[in-house]
């Protein structure tokens, strides 16, 4: 008997992670972690994204990281799940945000940039049971 990897207990498990952490320092530096996750599975790949945000206060100014993690609920497995993988990347819809500090004389300014940077996937499988931790 196969067994089932439904995308509604994915995206209920996800949500059990969802939330902002308490801030912590870390040095003199101010940072709060965020978890949320997007359902994106109605005409896109994959199933869903888990936001990792990162605020981060250094030099009296509030940088933010964000990352969209992959996440995909394939009974087949990692095969199936490669391909929706390859059209996360192709369509190049949720973008990876970095911030850059520039030190300067004096005056404040904010631009932004797009870029490519190299990424390297880490994917990895786990069964069905353990959503249920």
């Amino acid at each position: 008997m196969m067994v089932r990897v439904r995308e509604k207990d994915v995206y209920g498990a996800l949500l059990k992670y969802a939330g902002k952490g308490e801030p912590f320092k870390v040095g003199k530096a101010k940072i709060q972690v965020s978890l949320q996750p997007q359902d994106i599975h109605v005409g896109n790949s994959p199933d869903f994204i888990l936001w990792l945000k990162v605020s981060l206060r250094l030099f009296a100014q509030d940088l933010k990281i964000k990352i969209p993690i992959p996440i995909e609920a394939e009974a087949r497995g990692m095969d199936e799940a490669l391909e929706d993988l390859k059209k996360f990347i192709e369509r190049s819809k949720h973008s990876i945000e970095l911030p850059m500090l520039v030190i300067a004389a004096k005056g404040y300014k904010t631009s932004k940039q797009a870029g490519k940077l190299p990424i390297q996937f880490i994917v990895k499988q786990i069964p069905i049971r353990l959503l249920e931790y």
